[in-house]
């Protein structure tokens, strides 16, 4: 076998694995992280609205960005965060980012694939530093 077809059966397999993997950046107020992420695994936020009281679950998913949105929460919640001025998840649904950031007094619960995180009194940042736009929002 010839040492280039050699390097070709090699550098298939890895450049594949590659592009299903990606790695996010966590800060947190007590430092940051690094996670690895399966490109189209899902995540989700917990948290309750400090406001209403009431529990909200956000669900998105994890590719070209974090995309597909749906927010769960009650009416009252809703109305709070639109003001009765658009449908939350047709909204949110439309939004991609390469930025997470979630403060909260109550405590915020994340998971990102297989990874769960839970701040308590504080904030939370998670970034794609692999996209060349971090931090832009896109409809």
């Amino acid at each position: 076998m010839t040492r280039r077809r050699l390097l070709a059966l090699v550098a298939l397999p890895v450049l594949g694995a590659a592009a299903l993997v990606l790695p996010v950046r966590v800060e947190t107020d007590a430092g940051g992280s690094w996670l690895l992420l399966l490109r189209g695994q899902g995540g989700e936020v917990r948290f309750v609205n400090s406001v209403t009281g009431a529990p909200v679950e956000i669900a998105f998913r994890i590719g070209d960005g974090f995309h597909g949105f749906v927010v769960s929460t009650d009416a009252a919640t809703e109305e709070y965060y639109t003001a009765g001025l658009h449908d939350l998840n047709r909204t949110a649904g439309r939004d991609a980012t390469d930025v997470l950031r979630f403060c909260s007094m109550k405590g915020i619960r994340v998971r990102l694939g297989f990874h769960e995180l839970i701040v308590k009194d504080g904030c939370l940042e998670v970034t794609l530093p692999w996209r060349p736009s971090s931090g832009a929002s896109r409809s």
